[in-house]
């Protein structure tokens, strides 16, 4: 059962999380806040589960914490990857008797690992993405303490779920404004109408084997470098450069 102390603890954690605009910067907050929230576990970190189960650590609290994951991408086992494979909280309640995942169990107790908990936030076309609570001073885990470690989960999937749309929206909306701006660069300069000069960026694209994007951030870099008192050259470069359309 959670207590009235700790629904306000993960109540003041989900509004510090988010506060927070970006996903990088959501992520360490994530942590941050689950140490605050749950001090039995001091050693925190959210880590990308791979195809292949290796971990990627996308945000910790402390180097002992990267060091737990890499030893459980070493592995390629443990609470974590098991997590992100089955959605499922695991549970090491004290790791001197666990006995599965024996690799990972071995080198985790040599960096003093007494218990862990492992529990997936989401997952997207990379991998899972998981929450590592890691104890180097606790044994016994009760329900209570579970229990608020996955009420903290949720506020901090729902967190990143949020923060990962707004950069792939400010992403989107980067890229367009400079493919737009590419656009009005080859019709002033080739005296093109607007479908025709974006036509022109996608072959010039398709012809270098390169992305529209970066075509299209070449030429405008290009423009300005031109602009620029110091700019010489007739404003193109090598890479975005093709013959008139």
């Amino acid at each position: 059962m959670i207590d009235v102390k700790a629904l306000e603890s993960l109540s003041s954690a989900s509004l510090a999380i988010s506060q927070h605009r970006t996903h990088a910067d959501v992520l360490q907050e994530v942590v941050d806040q689950a140490a605050l929230c749950l001090p039995e576990f001091e050693h925190v970190s959210i880590s990308l589960i791979l195809p292949d189960r290796q971990l990627d650590t996308l945000a910790a609290t402390t180097d002992l914490a990267r060091e737990l994951d890499r030893a459980q991408s070493e592995a390629r086992g443990g609470p974590c990857v098991e997590a992100g494979r089955l959605d499922e909280v695991m549970l090491v309640d004290d790791a001197r008797h666990e006995q599965r995942w024996p690799r990972y169990i071995e080198a985790a107790l040599a960096l003093g690992l007494r218990s862990q908990l492992g529990i997936k936030l989401s997952s997207d076309t990379r991998g899972a993405i998981c929450l590592n609570l890691h104890s180097t001073t606790h044994d016994d885990l009760d329900a209570g303490s579970v229990g608020v470690a996955e009420h903290f989960a949720v506020h901090a999937a729902l967190a990143l779920g949020h923060a990962r749309a707004s950069d792939q929206l400010k992403t989107a909306v980067g890229t367009r404004t400079i493919i737009g701006t590419a656009i009005g660069i080859v019709m002033e300069r080739y005296g093109l109408g607007q479908d025709q000069a974006f036509k022109y960026l996608v072959r010039l694209g398709s012809d270098q084997n390169r992305k529209l994007r970066v075509v299209a951030q070449e030429l405008v870099q290009a423009k300005d470098d031109a602009a620029r008192p110091s700019g010489s050259g007739d404003g193109t470069r090598s890479g975005a450069t093709a013959a008139r359309p």
